[in-house]
């Protein structure tokens, strides 16, 4: 008869398990937290880019048209909401505003 059970890991093979967990453990949260960090990043620039757009599109007739075909392409519901529940209008330059 052949005996199948293993013999118990030593302490020291047990210490190197912690501490593999451990290394695993702390990868997965440098890499959780540099997305984190990439994501916040991403999202900073999309505001800064709307931000300018949005500015441009007061004085340039051609950036209310880029806006407003913009806000045509939008598919999800949730998102066309965003800007008809509160009122968004696109800006326009002034001249273009006194002659509509």
């Amino acid at each position: 008869m052949t005996n199948t059970s293993q013999p118990a890991k030593s302490q020291k093979v047990l210490e190197a398990e912690k501490r593999l967990e451990q290394a695993r453990n702390a990868l997965r949260d440098a890499r959780n937290a540099e997305n984190r960090q990439k994501r916040k990043i991403e999202d900073r620039q999309k505001i800064i880019l709307g931000g300018a757009l949005l500015k441009a599109a007061e004085s340039d007739e051609r950036f209310s048209n880029v806006i407003d075909a913009l806000l045509k392409r939008l598919s999800r519901e949730q998102d066309t909401k965003a800007f008809q529940d509160h009122g968004f209008t696109t800006p326009r330059p002034a001249q273009a505003q006194n002659e509509g």
